[in-house]
């Protein structure tokens, strides 16, 4: 690769390991408190988390084969790389809001008692940390606005950064209600609510990746039928 191909790659790798160092930690925090307080709408969030964690693991082991790739085949195999890991990002996604919703509408049916107020303190925190995860990427897509929208590996970090936020807020919400009116269903409530928001990315980045892994076959078949 170039040296000016490097220099855009390291500016996105820089701030996906803050984003990596961030959501290890909120999952760490949050597990223990979901684990504790029985909270379906923080094990939405942790769930959510650890597909983000993959996700974002791919997206290291992208930028480093894109890295050693020759300057004749890196536009092709960054496109494919990244096309492969969003589909992986969208499917992995749409997993989670299928558990997320049979959760939800089991404890619908039954309410169980939850420890609202360290699920909002916990809450608060995740919804601090992902707001500031979602700020970072927003600035490097202003930095580099033509890049980001076609990167798909930043989209769907993007993605699930904007959908742990909607998780964290609707946790909040779902332990308020739970604290001032005893509405033990506003916790499966609230999970419901944000499997439909991941369940909207999910759809949307399939369908993108798709797209680009489909013009790539394209391309291939016409290089083919040309030689």
């Amino acid at each position: 690769m170039s040296n000016l191909e490097i220099d855009n790659i390291q500016p996105k790798v820089s701030i996906l390991w803050t984003i990596l160092g961030l959501r290890i930690s909120l999952f760490s925090v949050i597990l223990g408190t979901a684990i504790w307080s029985h909270s379906l709408s923080l094990l939405v969030g942790i769930g959510h988390l650890f597909t983000d964690l993959l996700t974002m693991g791919l997206t290291f082991i992208s930028a480093w084969v894109i890295q050693r790739q020759s300057a004749e085949r890196t536009t092709q195999t960054e496109q494919r790389l990244k096309a492969w890991i969003g589909l992986v990002n969208g499917i992995s996604l749409g997993a989670i809001v299928l558990i997320i919703a049979q959760a939800a509408v089991k404890h619908l049916q039954n309410p169980e008692s939850v420890s609202s107020l360290p699920v909002l303190l916990v809450a608060g925190f995740s919804l601090i940390g992902n707001g500031f995860a979602v700020y970072l990427l927003h600035q490097h897509r202003d930095n580099n606005a033509v890049k980001t929208d076609r990167d798909l590996n930043l989209r769907g970090v993007f993605r699930h950064g904007v959908a742990d936020a909607a998780s964290a807020l609707s946790a909040i919400l779902a332990a308020g209600a739970i604290y001032f009116f005893n509405w033990l269903w506003a916790d499966a409530a609230a999970s419901l609510l944000v499997a439909m928001l991941i369940g909207f990315s999910a759809v949307s980045l399939m369908r993108s990746a798709w797209q680009v892994l489909r013009q790539d076959a394209s391309r291939d078949d016409r290089e083919d039928t040309v030689a």
